[in-house]
Formats: C-alpha cells, sequence, structure tokens
C-alpha cells in the first residue's frame, strides 16, 4: 500500500482491506490484512463484519452470472418446444 495519510483510521483501513481480499480472492492478502486488523485492535465481530460484507459484494456477480445461465438455458429449451410442436 501507498505511504499516504488516510482520513480512516489504521483499523477501518484494515477492515475495509478484509472486505477487498474477499472480494479480490486474495488468500494472502486476507492472512495479512487479519493478522494487522487484530494487531491493532479490531474485536472479531469487527472483523466478521468486514468478512460479512466482503461476501455480499462478492456474491451479487455470482448470482447474476448464474441467473444469466440459466436464463439463456430456459430460452433455448423454450426455442425448442416452439420448434417441436
Amino acid at each position: 500500500m501507498e505511504n499516504t495519510i488516510s482520513p480512516l483510521n489504521p483499523q477501518i483501513t484494515e477492515l475495509v482491506a478484509i472486505g477487498a481480499s474477499i472480494g479480490g480472492n486474495c488468500l494472502p492478502c486476507l492472512r495479512y490484512h487479519f493478522a494487522e486488523a487484530i494487531k491493532l485492535g479490531c474485536t472479531i465481530q469487527e472483523i466478521e463484519e468486514a468478512v460479512r460484507i466482503g461476501k455480499m459484494v462478492k456474491e451479487k456477480p455470482i448470482n447474476d452470472i448464474y441467473k444469466l445461465a440459466e436464463d439463456l438455458i430456459n430460452r433455448e429449451k423454450e426455442k425448442l418446444t416452439m420448434e417441436n410442436n
């Protein structure tokens, strides 16, 4: 990370980084930021919330792609049904 002055306190920065690590599928990032958050005094409840938010953000595009795949399959099935009638 860059050495810049952040308007966020270090604990909040690490909690944001935990959520971003989840969203980015970055195992080393999650390990690092989890350890940093603990060192800085973040509670397990705060870390759990950061993880929950990261998962929620990550699940949206996953659910969208699953839905699109199902919609495309269903459209093709409908076409085949109409062609066979």
